[in-house]
């Protein structure tokens, strides 16, 4: 399975669920497989960070 990359700048781990950034969600969605693990009903909006979609996929956390 792709997993996507994620920093502390595109995404936040909240109770176990990782949300990602709109921009990253775009970039994501180009994927139509990795599209289908975006949950955009489940929103949160994050000081700095502003709205983060909720993502069902692998991921793998990098530092910036």
């Amino acid at each position: 399975m792709t997993k996507i990359r994620v920093n502390t700048g595109n995404s936040k781990v909240v109770n176990g669920k990782l949300f990602i950034s709109g921009l990253k969600a775009v970039q994501v969605s180009k994927s139509k497989v990795l599209g289908d693990l975006i949950n955009h009903g489940n929103s949160i909006v994050f000081p700095n960070l502003g709205k983060l979609v909720e993502y069902n996929g692998s991921y793998i956390r990098v530092k910036n």
